[in-house]
């Protein structure tokens, strides 16, 4: 029996809170196991209680469904047995125990400590330590299991006789709290000791007590989130082996201390000092959030890079350092024990020319209010900035716990001192701290600037994911729009299930009464161009079908979707009780577009009226699509289609010209008519005229979010996928090659165009939304398109002139898939792949392509195929 194994339940390694009324999702491909057939059983108390065989090659996964009648008074622990025969004949076992939901968890009361139950929020920045709650209990009988489920707001560390159990930072699942409070469960039965034992809690104030700050000069997010002073929920159940049970729950017999932090906000950053407080708390107990107690599953957020940041210049009393990438992280240093006095450590995404900090970019905003103790005024920008002060002549190590910074350089100064001491500080390092989502694609190939591209895209998107998709590490949001345009390659290069489904609920959570969806998720009062009060523009709404159209098709979650459905439907009754006069205003269009110009200090996005328009028919085709699978005799689809037409109709005849163009025949028009399907009896017209306008460009694409993303999946469709290769690697300043010119290993918000507005030279250069080209290296150049449902494999790489190699794998339901191909000769090309049993393929070529010869040889439950491309000299 094979215990140690990568079978997942629910998408977890442990599973230690899984709600077993509900859909069990049991995935055991990441075994290298040649699978003829297999058996599982479900294992209770000694007995199967469930069993499912499958006498075929089929996928390494399943979904089921235990025994409605079974009913459970405490945590349970179930063993899922797999019984899988190779083709061999051999029998390979496989064993994961999971356990059910802690059904007790309501009984434990929220606690904090009595600070200043009515402090206002002018005196958010008067220095307060952090707040630590930690129980003391003895164990004197032989233990078995012991369990701790707990919610921590905003952040939390656990640690349990002194060491810390997590490996997790940030530790929390940001969301609406008012609907749903997530908690995390640890089995702590190796911290625990015979005698006394110590739990303990430290609480930041991540989202629920976020800083009063203006975002963007103008968003308080205090007046829009569920916020509160920082508090804990926990239960700690400690089974012996004598069969007996001990609870332990949060109350007023937990004690209050403090902590060593004096200040502590997601956007500002952290003040430390050395010395104890010792001064006497109280715990009291609390009304918490209100929302749903639910148990975790989103992969949590870790540091997952170190960095030893180079020291570039040492000035009178401050060094600035270089990290040599731009992250969204944190740091750790040491101080040597005889200084006394303040540090100050400044973060920045870039320097100037004359090696200073320049925190243009990754400015937040403003405090929006003055602080004369504090020395902040109205209109002082939020510069990320930790402060260390220490006290005593012993060594001092610190390190970021509830804040995170963009940047790749950082300053470190010596308050009140002219000189920098020699010998100072030690062991600095910074690290990469994201949600740590597990890649499930890989590419490589001779084009060293493809490579960088790749990875940029890949760095991007992780350094913007903090328990939820953010669109730039400066602002932290979760936006709509951002989301859809990068959702596709998203899917492609992470394992997102757990994480979209989490999303998807945020949004749900924050549904207007009317049935609108907001601009973000968590809502944070954003909501430029939107219909009514509260919901996002068009584009931004888009996100609720798509996330569920997405869960559906790539991943099964039917019975996800089906629980979520009046939520769905509703959104759907609210577009629909709109005029199309009057919404076809309400989108800010193809965002982010090159060609987008600024007309009295306001943004107006290429053909905006035509593309708002136009997404209108998007977000109702992509409900149709929806609601043709789970329910196609719901009423709505006949109104859907019977809209869609009229919708159409209207839009062309609006901005249709018969020279073949909309609007103004802008290269966001194009693509936003094709995508939208307005026009399929001059399609080819329309198609013609627009790749004749990216040539007059020189294949420079100036989409934006919307239309570069949907460019990268349509344009193969129209055989150009030559016009995105010399795209990707145009060696231009407006193009990707040009954000990378930086050497921040980053993508930007914006293209670096000419001449540069305001706007774009304020704006973002750690910024995920122009990452949408992922999928198509993988699915276009490297040539493996996995169906939707993991049911079909389609091979049809694209040989890019210029190009030796390109090599590439993803993962599937029945294994890892890889493919290679290199240039034999001028004309001829070899492809291998690998292709594990039980998936079903296809060999296609792409046009001017002729496939010579095709190989299959079958090793140990893989096809290995070869194929011989002939390929005509361009």
């Amino acid at each position: 029996m094979k215990k140690i194994n990568k079978v997942k339940i629910n998408g977890l390694n442990r599973p230690l809170a899984i709600d077993i009324q509900a859909e069990i999702v049991i995935d055991w491909s990441k075994e290298k196991v040649w699978q003829k057939q297999y058996r599982l059983e479900i294992m209770y108390d000694g007995k199967c209680i469930f069993k499912e065989e499958k006498r075929e090659e089929s996928k390494k996964c399943t979904w089921i469904k235990l025994p409605p009648t079974f009913a459970y008074e405490s945590r349970e622990q179930f063993i899922a047995k797999l019984f899988i025969e190779d083709g061999n004949g051999q029998v390979v076992e496989l064993e994961k125990a999971f356990y059910s939901i802690n059904p007790h968890l309501g009984a434990a009361d929220w606690i904090t400590r009595l600070d200043n139950p009515i402090k206002k929020e002018y005196e958010y920045f008067k220095e307060e330590r952090s707040i630590i709650l930690e129980r003391s209990f003895l164990i004197e009988k032989e233990l078995q299991t012991a369990f701790i489920d707990l919610s921590g707001l905003g952040y939390y560390t656990l640690k349990v006789n002194g060491k810390r159990v997590h490996d997790t930072y940030l530790t929390s699942d940001v969301t609406n709290y008012e609907r749903t409070v997530y908690y995390d469960t640890f089995e702590i039965s190796s911290y625990l000791q015979q005698g006394e034992n110590v739990i303990q809690v430290e609480l930041g104030n991540g989202w629920y007590n976020p800083a009063p700050i203006h975002i963007l000069g103008k968003y308080n997010i205090r007046k829009h989130l569920a916020i509160g002073r920082p508090c804990l929920l926990a239960q700690l159940t400690i089974n012996y082996r004598n069969n007996e049970t001990e609870t332990i729950s949060t109350d007023t017999n937990w004690q209050a201390k403090f902590g060593h932090l004096l200040a502590n906000d997601v956007y500002i950053g952290e003040t430390y000092i050395d010395t104890n407080e010792n001064k006497t708390a109280q715990t009291v107990i609390i009304n918490g959030p209100s929302g749903q107690l639910m148990p975790s599953t989103i992969p949590k957020i870790r540091r997952t890079k170190k960095f030893i940041p180079k020291l570039l210049r040492q000035q009178r009393n401050m060094q600035i350092y270089d990290v040599t990438e731009l992250i969204s992280g944190q740091i750790s240093i040491t101080v040597n024990p005889s200084f006394v006095g303040i540090l100050k450590i400044s973060y920045a995404e870039k320097i100037d020319v004359a090696g200073e900090l320049d925190f243009t970019t990754s400015i937040s905003g403003t405090y929006g209010m003055s602080d004369e103790q504090n020395q902040i005024n109205h209109d002082d920008p939020i510069i990320q900035i930790d402060r260390i002060c220490k006290t005593k002549n012993t060594i001092l190590h610190f390190e970021n716990e509830y804040t995170y910074h963009s940047f790749r350089y950082l300053k470190i100064e010596v308050e009140n001192m002219e000189v920098f001491p020699n010998q100072l500080i030690d062991n600095l390092c910074a690290y990469k701290v994201h949600t740590d989502l597990e890649k499930i694609a890989t590419f490589t190939s001779s084009n060293q600037k493809l490579n960088a591209l790749w990875q940029a895209g890949i760095n991007t998107k992780l350094n913007n994911i903090h328990s939820y998709f953010e669109d730039c590490s400066r602002e932290r949001f979760g936006y709509g729009g951002d989301i859809v345009a990068l959702l596709h390659s998203q899917v492609v290069s992470f394992d997102v299930k757990n994480l979209l489904e989490k999303v998807f609920v945020d949004f749900a959570n924050n549904q207007t009464v009317h049935g609108g969806i907001t601009q973000t998720a968590p809502y944070v009062g954003i909501m430029t161009h939107g219909p009514s009060n509260g919901a996002g523009s068009i584009g931004w709404q888009l996100v609720f079908p798509e996330i569920a159209q997405t869960l559906l098709n790539n991943y099964q979650s039917l019975a996800f979707i089906k629980s979520h459905q009046s939520e769905l439907e509703k959104h759907i009754d609210y577009l629909l009780n709109f005029d199309y006069d009057y919404i076809k205003y309400c989108c800010l269009g193809d965002w982010g577009s090159s060609d987008t110009v600024i007309i009295n200090k306001k943004v107006h996005t290429p053909d905006q009226l035509f593309c708002t328009a136009t997404m209108y028919a998007v977000i109702f085709h992509s409900y149709l699509r929806l609601f043709e699978q789970i329910d196609q005799d719901n009423t709505r689809v006949e109104r859907l289609r019977h809209t869609i037409v009229n919708i159409k109709n209207q839009i062309v005849k609006a901005f249709y010209h018969e020279a073949g163009y909309f609007a103004s025949g802008t290269q966001s028009s194009y693509i936003f008519a094709l995508y939208g399907q307005l026009f399929e009896e001059n399609k080819a017209l329309i198609t013609r005229n627009l790749l004749a306008l990216l040539e007059e460009k020189q294949w420079i694409l100036t989409m934006g979010i919307f239309g570069m993303s949907w460019a990268y999946d349509l344009l193969p469709t129209l055989d150009q996928n030559t016009t995105i290769y010399n795209w990707l690697t145009l060696d231009s300043k407006e193009s990707y090659q040009g954000m990378l010119e930086s050497g921040n290993k980053v993508l930007s918000e914006y293209f670096p165009v000419t001449p540069t507005t305001d706007v774009q030279e304020a704006s973002s250069i750690n910024h995920a939304m122009f990452s949408s080209y992922s999928a198509w290296f993988i699915q276009e150049l490297v040539g493996l398109k996995l169906s939707e449902n993991h049911d079909f494999l389609t091979i049809q790489p694209f040989f890019a002139k210029e190009l030796k190699d390109v090599s590439g794998k993803i993962e599937s339901y029945y294994g890892a898939i890889s493919l290679i191909w290199e240039q034999q000769a001028a004309d001829t090309y070899i492809v291998k792949v690998h292709i594990p049993i039980g998936l079903s393929y296809a060999v296609k070529e792409n046009a001017g392509q002729i496939i010579r010869i095709q190989e299959d040889k079958f090793v140990e439950g893989i096809h290995e195929l070869t194929i011989n491309y002939q390929v005509p000299p361009q």
